[in-house]
């Protein structure tokens, strides 16, 4: 290039070029470089005269290192720097550009367009040996760093992009930061592949391509984390799908709009630290986080999360090294699943909102936490909770919680696990069934100062105790067939209207209640007459030492089912009933027999009956008498040797008959007691 064919703006950097000097064309601190097409010929420099320049056209001064250094110009023409060797550092600061620089396949040094407006930025497969400063810079067109090897810092920070893509950075491998806080986008950033050194930070960023994708981040590497912090928003899908972060993968603060689609999709992501989504973070759209692999906990305190028609948290079949924390206003609208999640440590939703009125608002089906999990202290749900299978190390608490809107079960925990307490206590309320067949509790299952207004269905449940109080409501019916608890701590005023207890056992009474309390829990079983349940309690009595009270139920037992008996059957288990009481009642065969024997032997003293043959009847004793009649095989030698008759035939026979009646009475009695024990 011949000097003398330079303007005086062009000669003045000519001659700065080789000292590094700046060659500063503004006229005034904070001008805006978008006005750069209004700007003269004084401020204008050729493309071609910064190309001759960073090529090695102006020839270096001995000692010296040149650099291009220029802020304020206008420039003019196409810089085409493909696949070139570039051997300086070039600072084209605050500038205005016509035409859009192309640079693929450049191998350059440090390159700073900060606060600079530009139709575009062709940057693909290049290697920046040093910086890539983009601050402050306006973008009407594509950035494409498609590629591009940089081994510094690349800025985007405050930047302006509008494009479709807006920014393009497939593949970008940057040793240290890429750093885009405050950055502003219409269209989409896409980053799938890129590879970052340091940390990628968005802080203050701003994305917005409504209905299409904000930013695509598939399979991001960021080995010192990822920042999106201090009101990062994007309007459009946010994806971060088979990402690695290192210790912290942070959007606390941030909102995402993409209603009726996925807001975040962090699907697979991996995440040395902690992933954090709180402080007010929100999405309108779908957060997902299937499978995710997050090495700390995943925190969604005080986070808002909306999507009605789906699900407003997808985290099924993650991994979280050290527990879920969804407290401090934490709200969803729309399905939570975390079904199949392995969480090493608690997962702790107190007073969290799950809104899903008429589906499922938690689902955790086979959830597998090692720890706790806390779903009370003003935890609400509208809509169903679903633990199906699931296995909770330590205890679960519903305590204070509260439950409607379910489409069926307010608790779905069929097959659960829980190595502590199950507590659903302490104001814990739901207008919908609780489900917990076949659920196996270490601890207590707790249901004291509880008010479920519908079924419980406790059936094949084991527990180490079983507890309810005076403050216990259950309005429909309790289902305990075929459960199994150590303890039942249980108390009147607290009894379900309904309960079923076929099957149901238990070692002992923590507060046994007087018998004929007791025996009116058993009376309400819905099922009717059910023999087990009796013998049930009358088992754990026994084992207590009160025989008496075992006695009592085995008769109330006995009772229960003659009513269910045909007629005559009935007649003859009253009849048991008020001779011998089924055999519970020993001490009334002698009363009868006493009363007999003395009816008897007052009649028979009085008049007593002739002797079948005089010279071979024993003298008449009117006891005796009485007592061969009234005990079968007695065979004292007095009944037959006399003949009754008149009114002394029909009172024989009466005692007679009487005497088989409690002969056979009390065998059968003594024949059911004995089996018993």
């Amino acid at each position: 290039m011949n000097p003398e064919d330079l303007s005086a703006a062009e000669a003045q950097l000519w001659d700065a070029f080789p000292l590094a000097r700046t060659v500063d064309l503004r006229t005034g601190d904070g001008e805006d470089a978008a006005a750069g097409a209004s700007w003269g010929p004084e401020r204008t420099v050729r493309a071609a005269v910064i190309a001759a320049l960073l090529l090695g056209t102006r020839p270096a001064e001995p000692g010296l290192v040149p650099a291009l250094r220029l802020s304020g110009a206008r420039i003019t023409g196409l810089l085409d720097l493909s696949h070139t060797d570039v051997g300086y550092a070039a600072f084209l600061r605050d500038c205005y550009w016509d035409t859009a620089p192309r640079m693929p396949g450049a191998r350059l040094r440090l390159v700073s367009l900060n606060g600079s407006c530009m139709p575009g930025l062709q940057l693909s497969d290049a290697d920046v040996d040093g910086l890539l400063l983009l601050s402050r810079c306006r973008f009407s067109g594509e950035v494409n760093l498609v590629g591009t090897r940089v081994r510094g810092i690349v800025s985007l920070s405050d930047a302006q992009l509008t494009g479709d893509p807006a920014l393009n950075a497939t593949s970008l491998a940057v040793e240290r930061e890429l750093g885009c806080v405050g950055m502003v986008a219409t269209g989409e950033c896409r980053l799938p592949g890129v590879s970052v050194g340091g940390r990628l930070v968005l802080d203050r960023a701003r994305l917005e391509n409504p209905g299409g994708r904000a930013l695509t981040a598939d399979g991001l590497v960021a080995q010192r984390g990822v920042f999106c912090l201090n009101g990062f928003t994007a309007q459009g899908e946010v994806r971060f799908p088979d990402a690695q972060a290192g210790p912290r993968f942070t959007m606390a603060g941030a909102s995402l709009r993409n209603p009726g689609g996925t807001a975040l999709d962090a699907e697979r992501v991996s995440v040395a630290g902690e992933l954090v989504l709180n402080e007010g973070f929100t999405a309108d759209g779908e957060v997902m986080m299937r499978g995710a692999q997050v090495q700390g906990g995943l925190n969604i305190n005080s986070a808002t999360l909306r999507n009605p028609s789906g699900a407003a948290l997808n985290a099924g079949r993650s991994f979280l090294g050290n527990g879920l924390y969804g407290m401090d206003g934490f709200t969803a609208h729309g399905e939570v699943q975390i079904g199949g999640v392995r969480i090493q440590g608690s997962v702790n939703l107190s007073g969290a909102s799950l809104l899903n009125p008429g589906k499922v608002a938690l689902l955790a089906d086979r959830l597998d936490v090692t720890g706790r999990l806390f779903c009370g202290a003003g935890f609400r749900a509208q809509g169903e909770i679903r633990l199906v299978e699931a296995t909770v190390g330590s205890s679960l608490y519903f305590t204070g919680a509260t439950l409607s809107h379910a489409p069926e079960l307010g608790i779905n925990a069929e097959g659960l696990t829980v190595g502590g307490a199950l507590s659903c206590s302490d104001g814990f309320s739901t207008d919908q069934s609780v489900g917990l067949t076949g659920a196996r509790i270490g601890g207590e299952l707790r249901f004291d100062a509880a008010a479920v207004r519908a079924d419980v269905d406790l059936r094949f449940v084991h527990a180490a105790i079983l507890r309810t109080d005076s403050g216990t409501s259950i309005t429909g019916t309790l289902d305990l067939e075929h459960a199994t608890v150590e303890v039942l701590r249980d108390h009147p005023d607290g009894w379900s209207r309904s309960v079923r207890l076929n099957g149901f056992t238990y070692t002992t009474l923590s507060s046994p209640l007087p018998v004929a309390e007791q025996l009116g829990w058993l009376t309400r079983n819905a099922a009717g007459y059910q023999p087990q349940p009796y013998e049930q309690l009358a088992t754990v009595y026994r084992a207590m030492g009160r025989d008496s009270d075992a006695r009592t139920v085995l008769l109330t037992k006995q009772r229960q089912r003659s009513r269910s008996l045909p007629a005559p059957l009935r007649l003859w288990s009253y009849l048991q009933d008020w001779m011998v009481g089924y055999g519970y009642r020993p001490q009334r065969a002698a009363v009868w027999l006493i009363v007999l024997l003395a009816i008897g032997t007052a009649a028979f003293t009085a008049d007593h009956p002739a002797p079948l043959d005089p010279s071979q009847a024993p003298e008449f004793n009117p006891v005796l008498y009485t007592l061969d009649l009234l005990i079968p095989f007695a065979g004292l030698g007095q009944r037959g040797a006399f003949n009754p008759v008149g009114w002394h035939h029909w009172l024989a026979a009466a005692i007679t008959a009487a005497g088989w009646v409690l002969a056979t009475t009390v065998a059968a009695g003594i024949t059911r007691v004995l089996s018993r024990q």
